[in-house]
């Protein structure tokens, strides 16, 4: 206990105190302790030995009987003593004596009488040690940096400090005297007093916009009565404040970064990427199968078949750290693409930035480089990206300074760029680069067996982004775009499914709800649609096919030919007539 630190024995018990030996008389203890002021002595035998103690309520006791104070003194000491060591808190001391109901302690030290501690010396030294103690806490209280509050068992306070002060701006004299409830009527310090458990570390709002950590202990007497209550208020209203905003931008980065990755997710995966048509499942096949490789990535296609979809997809599934940047070459003017591309420092040209630019590859090291429309690259620039490409090293506009890229590539073109290489518009060694696995989409005229299920993706895509409810779709609506040329491809279907739900009626697609230039074609090509879809005609058109190949391969060897085709050699001779191949 702090207590102890100030009262110890030591420190008060009387080191003057009176020896007698055992053989003196009444008559000269009294006298010692007349000469001294002393009310009692202490008696040792020869060999210094404590005997015990006589005191003046024993020789008045002495008197009383009339026994001769000429009489030896050690046959009425009081023989008992109940000694202390000079270390204990005078608290112990206290309650020995009263416990033995004595007045006096010798204090022994190595089984050597060093003093006397008396009921005078604890009354007296109270005060002073009392007083030394109020100093020193209040001291280390006023200076604490939590707000501490000590209030009565009626609720009032009785103590306030500096702490206190700064964090409520209540000063001290308005509020001791004052019930707590007046200040803060929600306070802590009512719920101890009344139900009379503490409360440690509760974040706690005394009042509106203060938040603290607070702890209350009620306090009790020794017969276990609530006398008060101490409460300490640590104030953490700015990292509160700071928490919530911090929770609040972790909230919004999470819930950005969630649909972020879930529009990514959705948009830009394998499994977002539908078709029962053959050539589309061969390019998602293949497109998954080089996705985690380093190798360089040509796409082919018309404009809508979605090229970019699948080149994010394969940057999804790559596993690569880094971005997916996407560059149009046909959007950017020839003098700014390198720029774009290679990034440039301060000074490089008129109008550059003062800090310089980063370009794009530098943005998607570590991740893919898109460069949609290689085929509209400029000649000069295909050189310079050719040289990237082997040496793995960009060069900033106005800058001899190399950076070391790792980036991969995904190109993509509308174009027949071998037709471009022989017309001297592509460069061939920047090609095979690119192509190291060419990738090629066909259009959605070719994929007829996908067009309603991407009718009904679309239509749920767009009904939900336009919140509108789509409860039916007729069946002729299918017909009609299933037989359209669809020039646009995928991207012409989707803007085409977002008029035909905006259009819609009370939930339902109809006929009405196509454009009219896409149901008219539907009309005129009825007949080109089911002769197209006639199966006994693509049987006749693949038999009559095979047989003439065969026959060229035979060099018109019909034996021949009828035993490849595992055909008699009269059914061979009965569809020679048929398809008129004599």
């Amino acid at each position: 206990m702090i207590t102890d630190i100030f009262f110890k024995v030591k420190d008060i018990m009387n080191t003057d105190f009176i020896k007698v030996m055992q053989n003196e008389t009444i008559n000269d203890a009294m006298n010692k302790m007349i000469e001294h002021f002393k009310d009692e002595v202490v008696v040792f035998d020869e060999k210094g030995n404590l005997l015990g103690i006589f005191t003046r309520s024993d020789l008045s006791k002495i008197k009383r009987l009339g026994i001769d104070f000429n009489s030896a003194l050690e046959k009425y000491i009081k023989r008992d003593v109940i000694t202390i060591n000079p270390n204990f808190s005078v608290k112990e001391a206290r309650d020995l004596m009263i416990k033995n109901n004595i007045g006096r302690l010798p204090v022994v030290e190595n089984n050597k009488v060093i003093g006397i501690l008396t009921s005078n010396n604890i009354r007296d030294t109270f005060y002073i040690k009392m007083n030394e103690l109020f100093d020193f806490l209040n001291n280390i209280i006023e200076n604490i940096h939590e707000a501490i509050c000590i209030a009565d068992n009626m609720g009032y306070v009785i103590y306030w400090n500096k702490s206190a002060e700064m964090l409520y701006n209540v000063k001290a004299e308005e509020i001791i005297g004052k019930h707590i409830k007046d200040f803060f009527p929600n306070a802590m310090i009512l719920k101890v007093l009344k139900e009379g458990k503490p409360i440690e570390n509760m974040k706690h709002e005394p009042i509106k916009g203060k938040s603290v950590i607070l702890s209350a202990i009620p306090i009790f007497n020794s017969k276990q009565e609530i006398i008060g209550c101490v409460t300490t208020d640590r104030d953490i209203t700015e990292v509160v404040n700071l928490s919530k905003q911090l929770e609040n931008a972790k909230e919004k980065v999470e819930f950005l970064e969630s649909a972020y990755k879930k529009e990514i997710a959705n948009k830009y995966s394998f499994t977002n990427i539908y078709g029962k048509n053959k050539k589309i499942i061969d390019a998602i096949a293949l497109a998954q199968k080089v996705a985690q490789t380093s190798a360089s990535i040509l796409i082919t296609g018309e404009s809508g078949t979605g090229k970019e979809v699948f080149a994010k997809a394969i940057h999804e599934a790559s596993g690569r750290s880094g971005n997916f940047v996407a560059v149009n070459c046909s959007a950017i003017p020839e003098q700014l693409l390198e720029s774009e591309l290679f990034g440039y420092v301060e000074g490089a040209f008129t109008g550059a930035a003062k800090k310089g630019k980063m370009g794009k590859f530098e943005l998607a090291n570590n991740g893919t480089l898109f460069l949609d429309e290689i085929g509209d690259m400029p000649f000069e620039m295909q050189a310079k990206l050719l040289r990237v490409l082997q040496d793995g090293i960009i060069y900033r506009l106005g800058s001899e300074k190399a950076i070391p890229t790792n980036t991969r590539i995904i190109a993509a073109t509308n174009k027949d760029l071998k037709k471009l290489i022989k017309e001297n518009k592509f460069r061939d060694d920047l090609f095979y680069r690119l192509a190291v696995v060419q990738i090629e989409l066909p259009p959605l005229r070719e994929r007829r067996e996908d067009i309603k299920d991407l009718v009904n993706i679309f239509i749920n895509d767009m009904a939900e982004k336009e919140r509108i409810k789509i409860y039916k779709v007729d069946e002729e609506v299918y017909d009609i775009l299933e037989r359209y040329s669809w020039e646009g491809n995928i991207r012409e279907l989707k803007n085409v499914i977002q008029r035909m739900v905006i259009l819609s009626n009370d939930g339902n697609i109809n006929l009405s709800c196509i454009p009219e230039y896409i149901f008219n074609s539907g009309i005129q090509n009825v007949d080109t649609y089911e002769n197209e879809y006639d199966l006994q005609k693509i049987v006749e058109k693949v038999e009559k096919e095979t047989i003439r190949k065969i026959l060229k391969m035979t060099n018109g060897n019909k034996q021949k030919a009828a035993k490849i085709l595992n055909i008699k050699r009269t059914t061979l001779y009965y569809k020679l007539n048929q398809y008129g191949l004599n």
